[in-house]
């Protein structure tokens, strides 16, 4: 267990790494016979610190202390991998966290659609990004997680290849009489972040892609050049792509929830004026119409505060 925290910290030197072992069951364990010291740093400053001596220590309760550290360790390293620091993939950590009945609102607010089809009692249930699960991000594989039914992703894999987008954070919505959906969710912080193009290589993939986009266009009343679609706002649109998957041709009752930050306190703001006209201009290129498109309304757009 020693080796294992050692290899953890490998730039500790070895008693760099007795000191910390002692120092964390020192702050674990102060209600036990602690001594109240000072230490002095780099610049002379005196700092107070917890100590018990581990001289008498017994080797089972050593143990057992190692074995809980260890865990935590790891639990502390995966949360610091996958947690940001700035930006969209930031806010949208904090208020899954910390703020979901605040984004719960934000979007049952603005999707009439979404609150008619809830059970009340149950409400949004978000499976991702969650602080124990090291705010993991989910592909295709969310359907396997939810037990939609058997072989569903295997239909999904019909229209769209096997990788697929990956979705910044998702939602089960449980309906009345149990139904299942989803809620899926691209957030944003700036809007550079919209423009991006395909990057598929393989034929086969690019061919699958092209006819499902097409069909998502028809679907939704867009006669603007595919090339928009592909090279200019490619992410929107497989995400519409797959709200159109899911909704059309696997029944299942699906939203995409577009959130973007106001004013990012951690990286580039953005207020809500330039928001608008840049979605204004975003579903004018891509002839995105709400007349005669019947999935418009499970595009639901959300602007939570980046501070």
């Amino acid at each position: 267990m020693v080796k294992e925290l050692w290899e953890s910290q490998p730039d500790m030197r070895f008693f760099q790494l007795l000191d910390w072992i002692e120092s964390e069951y020192s702050k674990q364990n102060d209600r036990l016979e602690q001594q109240n010291l000072f230490k002095r740093d780099s610049y002379h400053v005196e700092e107070p610190f917890s100590y018990i001596d581990l001289f008498y220590l017994e080797d089972d309760q050593l143990e057992s202390f190692l074995k809980r550290f260890v865990e935590e360790n790891k639990t502390r390293q995966v949360l610091e991998m996958g947690q940001a620091k700035k930006g969209s993939q930031y806010w949208l950590q904090e208020y899954v966290n910390n703020r979901q009945e605040e984004l719960n609102n934000l979007i049952l607010m603005s999707s009439p659609s979404l609150l008619t089809f809830l059970d009340k009692e149950r409400s949004i249930q978000w499976k991702s990004p969650l602080r124990e699960t090291g705010y993991q991000e989910y592909r295709n594989e969310f359907l396997e997680l939810e037990n939609v039914r058997k072989g569903r992703r295997i239909e999904l894999e019909k229209y769209w290849p096997r990788m697929g987008p990956q979705w910044d954070g998702y939602a089960a919505a449980v309906g009345k009489n149990g139904q299942k959906g989803f809620v899926l969710v691209e957030a944003k912080a700036h809007v550079k972040e919209m423009k991006s193009s395909i990057r598929a290589k393989d034929l086969e993939s690019r061919f699958m892609i092209e006819n499902t986009m097409k069909e998502t266009m028809e679907a939704m009343g867009s006669r603007a050049p595919i090339e928009v679609w592909q090279n200019r706002y490619y992410q929107l649109a497989n995400r519409l792509a797959y709200l159109y998957i899911l909704n059309e041709k696997m029944g299942i009752p699906t939203w995409l929830v577009l959130v973007n930050f106001l004013d990012d306190g951690t990286h580039i703001p953005t207020g809500s004026l330039e928001w608008v006209e840049h979605y204004q201009e975003v579903f004018s290129e891509m002839d995105i119409k709400s007349e005669l498109n019947h999935l418009f309304d499970r595009i639901v757009t959300v602007f939570p505060k980046g501070h």
